[in-house]
């Protein structure tokens, strides 16, 4: 792939990356937070109740679906594209939200004890259901002023306003579980206290973009764009999900709560993504809107280190897995190792979702999101019943990686229909298979003890490193680029 161009995208990529550096500040608190509270939490609460914590959430994560309505796809799009109403825009987002978000938070509180009945077989958790749809509703306000913080790029406040978040929830989470020792009463109380102070701090700095008006002509546009993101996100809500409820049925809430631990593990790539993911919208936006001919060069270019990077860190994440459950986690937990692979590698097609369905968005072609995730969705479901029951959540996990790659695929090859770009795939094929292999070769060579193994996973780590820069993945020039990009980046 031709590394310089007639265009210069250095200051795209060195803007890009700070401001991921930046976004990623905010969002590291509450990944460092949930690693060092892990040592705490799985000595107070037994897999089962991580099983228990870990539904509950997938519920909510449903149910955050809903209340968001694609309004944060949505409302990039238009406040880019319609520069002199960006106030009406916020404005419109905000009250419709607000509103539609309190029906449905208050709608599934009524049925809060039938939800507990129908997932646990017994009512008693309907309180902990309660205090997540609170923490649902109030958390649904917090993003959108953190989305008005990206599209104002105000990284820094949004940095701010995230880690205020993750130290308030999670500092009152351990208050109520070790000090009041309320159990997973006071799990969720934390989270939803914290949230709440989170939001007043939040809304005061956004005020200025609040007025009580509505642009109906943009709302319309607004929600017809989500009506068709909606149904998508239902459908990732059935990866998330889908897989929890089948372990469920045959298998334990001891394997749920392992399942659950392996996907903090892997979900440190969405942590990046995340990063990355906050500032790619506003500035892939920004740069669509201004010049096609740059974006064009940006973005094949900006995939293939994406990827790079993702695959590199997902084989990292599978080699020393047992190493870091050792670290974070009590020997209860060990057998989540086992998952951490098939995960890792979901998150690496999870993530790539941004890059491949650019086309898909900038055109407004919502449709297909609710197309291609739906069947990515009958997929999963599919792979789920015939993979659990036998494997348990080994299964679970290559379900998950399976129908994300399905779904990655799909998207770009209907994004490429709207907007063509040129990638280089010699790289990303040789990409693909190097990482995969690693994941799976790698562990035939670890027959050794402890500081044996983790002797033989370093120089198996600087080996395919090595691979990759045989291979041409990685370039002599890109490197030197690198070292540019780094100085510019920490030292201007």
């Amino acid at each position: 792939m031709q590394i310089m161009s007639k265009i210069s995208l250095e200051k795209y990529f060195i803007g890009l990356s700070k401001d991921s550096l930046i976004y990623g500040s905010g969002n590291a608190v509450l990944r460092i937070l949930a690693l060092l509270t892990a040592p705490i939490f799985t000595r107070i609460f037994v897999p089962a109740e991580y099983g228990i914590i870990s539904l509950i959430s997938s519920v909510i994560s449903f149910l955050s679906l809903l209340l968001i309505f694609g309004m944060d796809n949505a409302i990039f799009v238009s406040y880019y594209q319609y520069k002199k109403e960006r106030k009406e825009i916020i404005s419109s987002a905000f009250w419709f939200l607000a509103l539609w978000g309190l029906f449905w938070a208050g709608t599934a509180s009524i049925f809060s004890g039938n939800l507990s009945t129908l997932i646990f077989k017994t009512p008693i958790y309907k309180p902990l259901f309660l205090l997540t749809f609170t923490t649902a509703y109030l958390t649904l306000l917090v993003n959108l002023a953190k989305t008005v913080f990206r599209l104002e790029f105000k990284a820094k406040t949004f940095a701010i306003i995230a880690g205020l978040n993750a130290l308030a929830s999670t500092g009152l989470m351990i208050l109520f579980v070790v000090y009041f020792k309320k159990g997973l009463t006071g799990y969720f109380t934390g989270s939803l206290i914290g949230t709440f102070v989170t939001l007043l701090i939040a809304l005061y700095l956004v005020r200025k973009n609040l007025k009580f008006k509505i642009s109906w002509p943009r709302l319309k546009e607004m929600l017809a764009f989500g009506a068709m993101v909606v149904p998508a996100s239902i459908s990732f809500f059935v990866f998330d999900l889908s897989d929890r409820f089948f372990l469920n049925q045959y298998r334990t809430l001891d394997e749920i709560g392992l399942y659950s631990i392996g996907i903090n593990i892997a979900s440190l790539l969405i942590f990046f993504s995340y990063a990355l993911g906050q500032a790619w919208s506003p500035q892939v936006m920004n740069i669509y809107f201004s010049s096609k001919k740059i974006f064009k060069q940006f973005v094949p270019r900006f995939f293939i280190y994406y990827l790079l990077f993702f695959f590199y860190l997902a084989v990292m994440l599978s080699v020393f897995s047992q190493e870091i459950l050792r670290i974070f986690a009590t020997e209860k937990f060990y057998g989540a190792a086992v998952v951490i692979p098939s995960l890792a590698i979901a998150m690496v097609f999870s993530a790539s979702n941004q890059v491949t369905s650019l086309g898909i968005t900038l055109s407004k072609k919502t449709k297909y999101f609710a197309i291609y995730t739906a069947l990515a969705a009958l997929l999963n479901i599919g792979l789920n019943f015939l993979l659990i029951p036998r494997y348990g959540m080994v299964g679970a996990g290559w379900a998950t990686a399976s129908s994300y790659l399905f779904l990655t695929v799909a998207y770009f090859t209907i994004s490429q229909r709207f907007i063509r770009l040129a990638l280089d795939w010699q790289k990303i094929i040789k990409l693909v298979f190097l990482s995969l292999g690693a994941i799976f070769l790698f562990p035939l060579t670890w027959q050794f003890g402890f500081w044996g193994n983790l002797a033989v996973k370093i120089l198996e780590m600087a080996g395919l490193l090595a691979l990759l820069y045989l291979s041409g993945v990685i370039e002599g020039q890109e490197i030197g680029y690198l070292r540019k990009y780094i100085r510019r980046i920490f030292f201007h």
